[in-house]
């Protein structure tokens, strides 16, 4: 990710974890986003639930 201009927000155009904290509206608002392959998929490692819960406590998420 490009880090030239640190005040925009996320560059993601769309995101389907509406249960996800940074989800406003189905638009990623997270400053900057972590994704890894899982299998043939790309995960995003930033998704936090709205519950508060910690990575330890969620269940798997899949894809998001």
């Amino acid at each position: 990710m490009n880090d030239t201009n640190s005040t925009q927000g996320s560059i993601v155009s769309r995101c389907d974890a509406t249960s996800c904290r940074y989800n406003e509206e189905r638009e990623c608002h997270a400053g900057q986003i972590e994704v890894a392959m899982s299998g043939q998929m790309a995960q995003c490692l930033t998704y936090t639930p709205e519950d508060g819960l910690g990575d330890s406590q969620r269940p798997s998420q899949g894809t998001h």
